[in-house]
This record gives C-alpha cells, structure tokens and sequence, in this order.
C-alpha cells in the first residue's frame, strides 16, 4: 500500500512540473527566401569586468589617457597604415553581418565599444560594455561595398538603439572593396587603398540602420542578403552561431562562426599600465610590420588596385555615355556629348588626386623605413 501511494505521488509531482505551450501555426507557414533573423539566444556565459579588458587588451597593446574619452586602447604592431575592421571576414549570421576577426584580441574591440582616429596616435580603441556583431556602418553602390567604425560619441541606448546627432563619417574612416571580393576569406588582400575613397564615396550611399531585438540585442542587417547577392553573384548562406565560454575558443569554420560575447560590468578602473602620449606618439610613428623586403610588394599591390578600379570606373562612364547618347534626341546629342565629356575629365581629375596622395604616402613610408633601418644599424653598431 505504501508503495502504490509512494508512486502516485511522483505521478502527480512529475505532472505539475508540465508547461502547457500554444501551438504556433507559423511553425507550417512556408519561409520566405530571407526570413529576418531569429532573435539569438542571451549570453548566458558569465560577465567580465572593465578591469579584466584593461588587463587582457593591454598584453596586444598600449593605454594612453586621450581626452575626452579616458583611457583608449591602441593595438601593437600594427602600424599607421592598418584600419580597423580589415583582416578578418564578413559573415551572415542570426546577429546579421558578423565580422571574424584574425586576431586574437579581435572579439573585444570589433564587438565592444568605439574606435576613433588622432593625427599623431593613428587609431584607437574606447572601451564600451554593449555587443554587437560589428559596430559599423556600410555604403553601398553597384561597383562597391564599404564599410567603417562607428566613431566615439555614438551612443547604444538600451530600449532605444542608436544615438547619433552628428552622422558625419570621416572619408578615410571608410574601408571599400570591390564587391565581387565581399566574400573573399582573404578580404585584406583586396581593400582599396584609402586614397581611392576620395572617389568611391560618390559610387556608395549609406546604410547606417540597426535592428534592435528583444533583451535588446543588436542585429547588424542593414544591407540584406538579396544586396550582396546581386552584386557578388554567389549566394549568402547563414551561418550557424555557436555561443562559447572562453575567449580562446572564438573562431570560425566552414558552417559556424564561434561568438565569445559575455556581459560587461561597469566599475570604476584604470589600467595597470599607462603610457603617456609621447610614448606612444613615437611607437606609432614607426611603420611597424613593414621592412624594406616587403614595402615594394605593399605598396605595388596598392597601386595595383588603385589602377585597376580607376580603370573600371572609366570604362563604366564610358557605357554609359555610349547609351545616353544613343538614346538622346538628335537635336540634344552634342549638348549630351559636352556634359559627358565635363564628367570624364571631372572624374580623371579626382583619380589623378589619388594617384598623387598614394604616391605621396608611399614615399613617407619608405622614408620611414630607411630612418628606422639606419638607427637599428647604428644602435647594432653601439
């Protein structure tokens, strides 16, 4: 008797623990092509401190106190010429486009916070305590997608989105590629060289929007897949996010993308090291990363590239020229011709602009190199 009661009672223990689900008749609806992107699970993997970012980012790189921001990180070897958001790749996600990075620092400054520029400091860091899968905003045109850093004073506002009185981006902030080389795991060996902004900002407009999910999780998608599709040619397959405990375990594989993203905590910290300005002013003035053996290549495979697309834009406005004129009025075919003409020799001016500035970088560069090798060699020498 006592047993039968004993086993009634777990019946009826194991049957108040039940939760009765509605069911979803969306579940036996055909999916569009395109279905915006399911809200990701929360991170459920632990919280870091700002004292822990200070400590982790400053075995890559350098604190230096920047006013009005505080204490900015700056990565290490590097160097001047380098950008933020351009060796790693683009995926399509359920956060949108995500950027896997190659360093092994990157899940914190490419996911977290703001990266700013100064004249003598090159690019730096300010900390920030939301995700997001890049914190970025894109142009995109028929030749081209860029894409660039959010600037520090853009604020996330939880519940809200993004706060941005000024939406005004330096031109160099911008990375650009060709878009057929979007997909390109190797995406460094083809981003233009800055120079050619100057231009390509005329080819692009802006796509600064972000969706804001429940427990306000950022989704980066303000370029669709159908966008990247058309000017790729190759088909954008979601990638399956796989959430980890350590930052060791970040990366990517063929069909998962590895996303350490846990909770900031915000405190009152410094880090254990800070340089001054100065310091960093003269490490930073070094072009850290290329040596006389291999600035020749750099620097053929940016005039490379500059040629090559200035190229293709030429033999663009040509077709077009071609085709307007074609289907002009006879009687407003010359004043056709004379506006066409006005448009090429604007636009070779503007390339001629850039050759002139990559030209002008690449001999500071050298110059560089050649200062720095004389004074290892002399302090050798010592």
């Amino acid at each position: 008797m006592k047993k039968a009661v004993l086993i009634l009672s777990l019946i009826l223990l194991a049957s108040s623990c039940i939760m009765y689900l509605p069911y979803d008749e969306s579940r036996n609806r055909g999916a569009r092509a395109y279905e915006p992107p399911p809200p990701p699970v929360a991170a459920v993997y632990g919280e870091i401190s700002i004292s822990y970012i200070y400590d982790y980012l400053g075995n890559y790189g350098y604190w230096v106190y920047y006013s009005p921001y505080g204490h900015v990180w700056i990565p290490r070897g590097v160097g001047r010429h380098w950008r933020p958001y351009t060796h790693g790749r683009w995926v399509w996600t359920d956060y949108g486009w995500t950027w896997v990075s190659n360093y092994p620092w990157g899940w914190i400054p490419f996911h977290y916070g703001r990266w700013g520029w100064d004249n003598r400091l090159g690019w730096f860091w300010v900390p920030g305590v939301h995700w997001a899968p890049a914190w970025v905003i894109w142009r995109y045109g028929d030749l081209y997608i860029g894409w660039a850093p959010l600037p520090p004073g853009v604020e996330f506002v939880p519940g809200y989105g993004l706060r941005w009185t000024r939406r005004d981006i330096p031109v160099h902030f911008w990375v650009f590629v060709e878009g057929r080389r979007f997909h390109s795991s190797q995406l460094r060996s083809w981003i233009l060289p800055p120079e050619r902004n100057i231009t390509i900002i005329n080819y692009t407009v802006v796509r600064d929007r972000y969706t804001i999910r429940e427990r306000n999780i950022v989704i980066n998608d303000a370029l669709s897949p159908q966008e990247i599709e058309r000017i790729t040619r190759r088909p954008v397959t979601r990638v399956k996010v796989n959430e980890v405990k350590q930052p060791e375990e970040v990366g990517s594989g063929i069909n998962e993308v590895r996303v350490y993203r846990p909770t900031v905590k915000q405190e009152q910290a410094t880090p254990g090291q800070v340089l001054k300005q100065e310091e960093v002013e003269q490490i930073v003035s070094r072009v850290e990363n290329l040596r006389p053996e291999n600035i020749e290549q750099v620097h053929r495979q940016e005039s490379t590239l500059l040629e090559r697309t200035q190229r293709m834009e030429i033999e663009r406005l040509r077709r077009q020229a071609e085709e307007e004129t074609r289907q002009a009025p006879p009687q407003e075919k010359q004043k056709k011709l004379l506006e066409i003409q006005s448009r090429l020799e604007e636009l070779k001016k503007k390339h001629e602009q850039e050759k002139q500035e990559l030209q002008k970088r690449q001999a500071e560069e050298k110059k560089v190199i050649r200062k720095d090798g004389l004074k290892r060699k002399t302090d050798e020498e010592r």
